[in-house]
């Protein structure tokens, strides 16, 4: 594993990878709303995803990864991971970058040093 930065402020190490994702949440007025997005990087603690949709920090929704043949394989046609928080939108051409941080951490601290 790559040694740690001294600033790096992260908790855990980002993966660079390319998923699609649904996002299910609540508009400021109340209305409810699904999008979908792309994730740029995963780690333990969250996400950046790449949508056309413009969030608020502090906005929270839930994410679902969809699973592709689901029908034929009897698999569920996604899978949910824990809820998320957005804690910035920045625009990018024709997208908008959301840096989110998990409500609970895909790994737990044994995990993390299990993988360190």
């Amino acid at each position: 594993m790559r040694q740690k930065q001294k600033h790096e402020r992260r908790k855990w190490y980002r993966l660079p990878i390319s998923i699609p994702f649904f996002m299910r949440g609540n508009k400021g007025t109340g209305e409810e709303f699904l999008d979908f997005a792309t994730a740029l990087n995963l780690s333990a603690g969250g996400v950046l995803l790449a949508t056309r949709k413009c969030l608020d920090a502090g906005t929270s929704v839930k994410l679902e990864i969809p699973v592709a043949l689901a029908n034929k394989a009897q698999l569920p046609r996604s899978i949910s991971l824990p809820g998320a928080t957005v804690l910035r939108c920045t625009p990018d051409r024709q997208y908008f970058l959301l840096g989110m941080e998990f409500k609970t951490p895909l790994l737990d601290q044994e995990d993390k040093e299990q993988v360190q």
